[in-house]
């Protein structure tokens, strides 16, 4: 079956792919569809908008992390029946991290999944000039299927008039609509890019002005022709998922609130089908980790910006240090990795006590931290073993300062800083804790090997 698609593409970061996205997804779920998006790259923070306008998840295409044959299953699983897949690039089109063939880049994506391509045009400054760069980003790649052009922050009719024709005549290829330049319906940013809609950063009145604008000026019907000419796919297998779900065996606590909240859906999809009931619990306003849990599981997120709430919850602070020191397995990343030290000290320089698992300090910077990452397994640890490469990603504003000599570590980076530039995943007791963000789908029996560490634990 060849399922309707569409990718939003810019040709730098900042066009406004994001906004144009959310606001496309929101016009289409209008008019009675089911829509599932996508979002090309390590992402956490565009999805959220993703899920929060179509209510439900939005899932990631990463070609670091994920294979192509892991991508198109991914794909697959999450477009049986829906309507039309809504693809968001990242970076410029062909930005990737390998610049030779522009690997893991949204054209490389884009072609994997046989997609039609539009691309976001920042139309501010120039209106002719506009033709030779939609023209190049139309030929350069003959094998991509550029469909058509979206213009934005245009400064009135004249302005996209002069722009869309110059375009037409260059490329032969249609603009679908033009934005007007509008402070209301520009989405918050912080220090890691967009504000998560977790945050109620854009509340439904602003989601709903997003909604009509786009419906106002651009052509939806067209977009959806566009979709419904995608290329049938090929045939996935299962090398990510188990072909028919197991039975529950084991509970696995995930931290998720305002402070943690980036999890690749996937990941928490995987856990599920490989036997975990997942019981969400929240680092805020819960007292203690869930009852009858095996194994916990603190993604990233920004626990800087509410490090007062985490550290006024004592009883959850001793409630997940007990369960570390009584040898549960625990999986942290990033943001979990600051939770399990002693402090973080936030942006004004101020100290809240955490859990206190780790002895050292997290502190924030004004250097962002962020790469592709490979590593290797050098000790065994909850989920990977000894001669295992592992492939992710770090991103984030953050250091661990004052870290004991003797601290054990599991990775060995390769490409990437990890937590003091050559090493990563600080591994006390059956806690693993790393600034590497991991996709599952990389190698499934990380899950396994977390599960069967958690059953373990649960009869011991």
């Amino acid at each position: 079956m060849a399922h309707p698609r569409i990718v939003i593409a810019g040709p730098y970061s900042g066009v406004g792919k994001t906004t144009i996205s959310v606001g496309i997804m929101g016009a289409l779920k209008r008019r009675g569809l089911k829509v599932q998006a996508f979002k090309v790259g390590p992402d956490y923070i565009d999805p959220s908008h993703h899920s929060i306008i179509l209510n439900r998840p939005s899932r990631n295409l990463d070609a670091w992390m994920v294979s192509s044959e892991g991508i198109i299953e991914i794909f697959e699983r999450a477009v049986r029946n829906v309507d039309i897949a809504v693809i968001e690039g990242v970076m410029g089109l062909f930005d990737g991290f390998d610049e030779s063939d522009g690997n893991g880049s949204t054209a490389h994506i884009a072609k994997l999944l046989r997609s039609p391509v539009l691309l976001v045009i920042n139309a501010h400054g120039m209106t002719k000039s506009a033709a030779p760069l939609a023209l190049g980003y139309r030929l350069y790649d003959p094998d991509l299927r550029v469909s058509g052009f979206i213009l934005n922050k245009v400064a009135g009719e004249k302005h996209k008039n002069s722009c869309k024709r110059a375009i037409q005549s260059a490329t032969g290829l249609p603009v679908l609509g033009a934005l007007p330049f509008n402070r209301d319906i520009e989405m918050q940013e912080r220090h890691l890019g967009l504000i998560p809609q977790r945050e109620k950063a854009h509340p439904e009145p602003f989601l709903e002005k997003l909604i009509e604008t786009i419906e106002e000026n651009i052509d939806i019907d067209k977009i959806l022709y566009i979709a419904k000419s995608a290329e049938k796919l090929p045939r996935s297998r299962h090398t990510v998922y188990p072909e028919h779900e197991h039975e529950k065996n084991v509970a696995i606590g995930v931290a998720f609130d305002e402070s943690f909240n980036f999890y690749y859906q996937d990941n928490l999809d995987m856990l599920r089908a490989y036997g975990a009931d997942i019981k969400f619990f929240s680092t805020i306003r819960d007292n203690s980790i869930p009852q009858g849990v095996s194994g916990l599981y603190i993604g990233g997120g920004l626990p800087e910006m509410l490090p007062e709430e985490l550290g006024a919850n004592i009883s959850m602070l001793k409630s997940v240090k007990k369960v570390a020191e009584d040898e549960m397995p625990i999986y942290a990343e990033c943001g979990g990795l600051m939770y399990l030290t002693d402090y973080i000290t936030d942006f004004k320089n101020r100290s809240y006590r955490m859990v206190g698992l780790l002895n050292a300090r997290s502190v924030m910077t004004k250097n962002l931290t962020l790469n592709y990452t490979l590593a290797d397994v050098v000790e065994d640890n909850p989920l990977s073993r000894k001669g295992d490469v592992l492939r992710g990603h770090e991103f984030h504003y953050s250091k661990i300062l004052d870290v004991p000599i003797d601290a054990r570590f599991s990775y060995r980076m390769k490409v990437g800083r990890g937590i003091d530039g050559k090493r990563d995943a600080w591994l006390e007791h059956k806690a693993l804790a790393s600034y590497m963000h991991m996709h599952f789908a990389y190698q499934r029996r990380f899950v396994k090997n977390f599960l069967r560490t958690c059953e373990d634990y649960s009869r011991s």
